[in-house]
């Protein structure tokens, strides 16, 4: 078994053609296309670098017409050259004979999985270290743009749903602060920071000094930061937002805004303040779930089942308005 969190998200309408809803969109595409029965047929290439995202493993056809749509979304990229030593270390030999080995000979590389379930507009999910909710909007919108659902231009957005400590909510907040991914010393530190950075800018969002690259610091100045950080150390930002006006009252950020331009923002790296009560108090509606594994893989039925047993319980509870077969 293993620990995962699933989180709740909501397809974003405004922008998009009135009554849009996205599971039955899917699931119609899926059919109409002939995509539902052919993977192949799923694989789209959204970073343009070989790599290949797809959805994989869906939900059983014959059950699309109930309330839930659920599936695997997989990204494999190409095999590299992995240099390795074949003999048994047992073995009594004068020198061990290094061999090159291309890995995509044989498989593609599983970069990471993503779980997902959809009923209407409601999305729970569960992230993978690698596969995030951001490369899920991208997949859905070329998909959906491919089947000419959506016009150029629009997207699928999947906002979070943030609350207060005590589950209650403010309609706005006059400050926001957000803590970017802290920067370690040491070369061992640089090493993993910029192998990370490479891997998973793209999904994962920004470090301290990528921040302060944005704000427009040069190279030379982040890399003098960077050399005064010690082996042990590390080094850590928190950011302020808002909004001012002539007046000396900041203008108030809208919870909408907030739900959408943080979705993708651990709410451990958040605190808002709006009347005070939210200051370090945030959540995003989640909830952790043990889920069955094979091997170091989750186990996908069980990880769509406890995905939509998620749902359901918040529905239950009324923290979201979500409606399921009888």
């Amino acid at each position: 078994m293993a620990k995962t969190t699933i989180q709740y998200r909501q397809l974003k309408t405004e922008d998009l053609f009135e009554g849009i809803q996205l599971k039955p969109m899917v699931v119609d595409v899926l059919r109409r296309r002939g995509w539902a029965d052919s993977a192949k047929q799923r694989i789209l290439d959204l970073d343009q670098d070989g790599s290949a995202v797809i959805l994989n493993k869906l939900l059983p056809p014959d059950q699309w017409d109930k309330s839930v749509f659920a599936g695997q979304l997989i990204h494999v990229q190409a095999g590299a050259d992995v240099h390795a030593v074949m003999q048994s270390l047992d073995d009594d030999t004068a020198e061990y004979v290094l061999r090159s080995l291309n890995v995509a000979d044989q498989a593609r590389v599983l970069k990471g999985v993503l779980y997902f379930a959809v009923v209407d507009n409601h999305v729970g999910l569960i992230e993978g270290q690698q596969v995030r909710g951001r490369l899920l909007e991208r997949y859905l919108t070329a998909l959906l743009q491919k089947a000419g659902e959506l016009e150029p231009g629009d997207a699928i957005i999947l906002n979070g749903k943030f609350m207060a400590g005590d589950g209650k909510e403010l309609d706005a907040s006059t400050e926001v602060t957000v803590a970017a991914k802290p920067n370690r010393g040491g070369d061992e530190g640089a090493v993993r920071i910029a192998e990370r950075e490479a891997a998973e800018a793209r999904d994962h969002g920004s470090t301290v000094f990528d921040v302060l690259r944005t704000l427009g610091w040069s190279a030379e100045a982040v890399e003098s930061l960077r050399s005064e950080v010690p082996d042990d150390g590390w080094i850590e930002g928190f950011f302020k937002v808002f909004i001012k006006r002539k007046t000396r009252a900041k203008k108030p950020i809208s919870r909408a805004t907030i739900n959408e331009a943080l979705r993708n923002v651990d709410a451990a790296d958040l605190g808002l303040r709006g009347n005070g009560s939210e200051k370090n108090g945030i959540v995003k509606l989640s909830v952790q779930r043990a889920v069955q594994t094979n091997n170091s893989l989750l186990d996908p039925a069980d990880a769509m089942e406890q995905i939509v047993n998620a749902l359901r319980e918040w529905a239950e509870a009324g923290k979201i308005d979500c409606r399921f077969d009888p």
